[in-house]
């Protein structure tokens, strides 16, 4: 098993092409070792899409995302999970970069043309706004992304 704390936004489920399956759209902020609960106080705040981007990187993309902002916000948010969940934090990155992660790509030595569908599916949401109104603790076993626990962040 393995568990997120993560921002689970108001996205419409997204279609499959060739080589490319949607996962259930969210933005990862702490990654775990085993589940914990924690409290944090935090504000709620609108957050913005912004270009798509592949990831680990454009030669080689395993995901399809969208940048998100305000990086503040999210990286304000994220130390604050971070210092509550002491030694359960699991980082494979040292640099947080929030995104929207919305599809996988499965195919092994992608080409532009083979991810191309997807991006332009993704580009549709740049600009789009919402509200983080909570941040939930994720079980991310099998792709499924269940939230298990919400965190309520304050008016």
């Amino acid at each position: 098993m393995s568990y997120i704390y993560g921002v689970l936004p108001p996205i419409h489920p997204l279609r499959p092409f060739e080589g490319v399956v949607p996962v259930k759209p969210h933005i990862t902020l702490v990654k775990l070792e085993r589940p914990l609960r924690v409290e944090v106080r935090y504000r709620q705040f609108v957050a913005s899409l912004g270009p798509v981007v592949l990831l680990p990187s454009q030669s080689r993309p395993r995901y399809i995302a969208l940048r998100v902002e305000p990086l503040g916000e999210f990286a304000a948010l994220r130390t604050l999970l971070m210092a509550s969940l002491g030694g359960v934090v699991r980082e494979r990155y040292a640099e947080f970069k929030p995104h929207l992660t919305l599809y996988s790509v499965r195919v092994k030595r992608p080409s532009p043309d083979d991810v191309r569908p997807a991006v332009e599916e993704a580009a549709r949401y740049v600009g789009t706004a919402f509200e983080v109104k909570a941040v939930h603790l994720i079980d991310t076993t099998g792709g499924a992304y269940m939230p298990v626990y919400t965190l309520v962040l304050h008016g």
